[in-house]
């Protein structure tokens, strides 16, 4: 997923929901999440600069919703 697809994702819901990171499938739970960075990297292979941007785990909240889970796939 790129940034501009991230941005589109959120694009039309609550600016004040609260973000949380959904992990593992077989064993679901929710972490929020703690911060964002940026790193930019030289790949000495190609000689191009390499943008990713980072969401940080925060504290795990708990076991993820039934209707998060369903929504997700899992």
């Amino acid at each position: 997923m790129r940034v501009r697809e991230l941005i589109e994702e959120l694009e039309g819901m609550n600016p004040e929901a609260e973000v949380r990171f959904a992990s593992q499938p077989s064993w679901p739970f929710e972490y929020s999440v703690s911060g964002v960075v940026e790193v930019n990297t030289d790949d000495e292979d190609d000689r191009t600069d390499t943008e990713t941007v980072y969401l940080v785990e925060g504290d795990q909240i708990g076991y993820l919703p039934g209707e998060a889970k369903e929504k997700i796939g899992w």
